[in-house]
C-alpha cells in the first residue's frame, strides 16, 4: 500500500504551489499578493498535538496558546493519565470551557482503552484516518482535518466547515454568498491533490486582507485624534 500523500519539503510545497496556479489561474493573483509561504516543518503529533487542536477551537492563536501553556504547567506529565486525573477545576482556572473540558478527557480515555490509536493514524491513507478521529466523540471534522494538515502534513485536506476558509473563498472567488461544505467540496475539486496548501494559501490571503483593514482604521482613528488636537489647539490660540 503506497504511502500517505504528505508535504515534507521546500521543494514539495512549491511544486504545490505551481500545480495550483496552472490548474486554476485565480490562484496567481493570490500568491502575487501574499508571496510564496515558506515551508514549516510539522508540527508535533500525537496526544498532546490533538488536545492542542481542540484548545484552540473557535480562539486567536495568541488565546489558544496562553491557556494551553497553563494547561501544560498544571498537567505534568502531559499525558492521557495525568490529564484524566486532574480536576475540573484545575482545567476551569486554567481557561478551558467545560465542553472543551469533557472533548480532551474525552480523547485520553480513548487513548488509553485502545480505540483511538494515533499510531496507526500516521499510516491511514486521510479517509480512513479521518474516519478513526472522529469516531471519537470529542473530535469532530474539523479538529481532525487541522491534526491532518498540521501534524501530519497531509497534502491533500479540504476543512469545508472552518468559518475562515469560506470567507476567503468567497472574497477571493468573488462569491454573492459564504458556500456551505457541499459547495466548499466542489469548488475544490480541481486542486486535488495540493488543497492542503490552497487552504493555506487563501488562509494567508484573508489574514493579509484583515491585517490592511485593521492599520487603515488604526491610522484613521490616528488621523482623526491629530486633527482633533490642531482644532483644540487652534481653539486655545484664539482665546
Amino acid at each position: 500500500m503506497p504511502k500517505p500523500h504528505r508535504i515534507s519539503s521546500a521543494a514539495h510545497l512549491e511544486q504545490a504551489i505551481d500545480a495550483l496556479i496552472a490548474a486554476d489561474k485565480r490562484f496567481h493573483p493570490v500568491v502575487a499578493r501574499t508571496g510564496r509561504p515558506q515551508f514549516k516543518p510539522r508540527r508535533k503529533h500525537g496526544f498532546e498535538a490533538l488536545v492542542d487542536i481542540v484548545v484552540s477551537q473557535q480562539l486567536s492563536i495568541a488565546a489558544a496558546d496562553t491557556i494551553f501553556g497553563r494547561v501544560k504547567e498544571k498537567v505534568v506529565p502531559f499525558d492521557p493519565p495525568t490529564l484524566l486525573a486532574t480536576p475540573a477545576e484545575v482545567l476551569r482556572a486554567c481557561g478551558l470551557s467545560a465542553p472543551k473540558q469533557k472533548h480532551m478527557k474525552t480523547i485520553a480515555a480513548a487513548i488509553l482503552d485502545g480505540s483511538l490509536d494515533l499510531k496507526r493514524v500516521r499510516t491511514m491513507h486521510d479517509d480512513d484516518a479521518r474516519a478513526h478521529l472522529t469516531a471519537v466523540k470529542g473530535i469532530g471534522p474539523w479538529t481532525a482535518d487541522i491534526y491532518l494538515m498540521s501534524s501530519l502534513g497531509r497534502a491533500d485536506i479540504w476543512p469545508v466547515a472552518d468559518v475562515g476558509l469560506q470567507a476567503a473563498i468567497t472574497r477571493v472567488l468573488k462569491l454573492k454568498k459564504r458556500p456551505n461544505e457541499k459547495a466548499m467540496e466542489r469548488l475544490s475539486k480541481n486542486w486535488r491533490p495540493w488543497r492542503t496548501v490552497a487552504a493555506r494559501l487563501f488562509w494567508i490571503h484573508e489574514d493579509g486582507i484583515r491585517k490592511e483593514k485593521r492599520e487603515a482604521l488604526k491610522a484613521e482613528a490616528a488621523a482623526k485624534a491629530a486633527a482633533g488636537k490642531k482644532t483644540r489647539k487652534k481653539k486655545k490660540a484664539k482665546r
